[in-house]
């Protein structure tokens, strides 16, 4: 049974802890900025992890724009992109395009992977210097990077430039580590187990 002393003494532990993290919430006041978040590794839940973002700022009616490299209208049936429109026709302030050209392995083409992932960083310039926007997703952005041969350096530049009020997140696997060291959130996913491995393939609902 615990005695009335060890009763006091977790009190007053808790109480320095509490004391401490309101002084540090505190000094944190007013250092609010436009944050840059990467999600990036060979594990699920890049794009997922932005999704969330979205689905908070929603939330609390700031606007959101979904700028998707690589992945196309006629891939597959994209569970997120779908969500994204239901929401957008009944009102929500959210913009989405997919300007991808499909996997590149798909296309065979990759003069116009490069010029699609051009036009689709074009299209995210314009949404991150947009006044109005709060957040803008990348999705896939370094997969254009590495399979598309995106150029990094006005990627790199455009989102270094991304005014104070704007977060802007980018999804996808090989990150570049240009972006990881601008990045304020930088998160691995890590592939311990994934079904496709298992020769499970990819399942609506689950992969899309």
């Amino acid at each position: 049974m615990t005695n009335r002393q060890d009763i006091f003494d977790e009190q007053a532990r808790l109480q320095k802890i509490k004391a401490a993290k309101d002084q540090a919430r505190a000094n944190r006041q007013g250092n609010e900025k436009g944050l840059y978040l990467l999600f990036t590794g060979l594990g699920k839940g890049k794009t997922s992890s932005a999704m969330n973002l979205v689905y908070r700022h929603l939330a609390h009616d700031m606007r959101v724009a979904v700028v998707q490299f690589i992945k196309n209208d006629s891939a597959f049936p994209d569970g997120d992109r779908i969500m994204l429109e239901k929401l957008k026709a009944q009102g929500f302030p959210i913009s989405i395009d997919t300007l991808g050209g499909g996997f590149t392995w798909e296309t065979q083409d990759p003069d116009r992977d490069q010029r699609m992932a051009e036009q689709a960083w074009q299209a995210a310039m314009t949404l991150i210097t947009d006044p109005d926007i709060s957040l803008v997703v990348l999705d896939e952005l370094h997969i254009a990077l590495k399979k598309a041969r995106l150029d990094l350096a006005p990627v790199l530049a455009g989102i270094q430039s991304r005014p104070a009020h704007c977060h802007v997140a980018s999804t996808g696997r090989y990150a570049p580590q240009a972006l990881i060291d601008v990045a304020d959130l930088v998160t691995e996913m890590t592939r311990i187990k994934h079904p496709i491995s298992a020769g499970i393939p990819a399942q609506m609902g689950i992969e899309y």
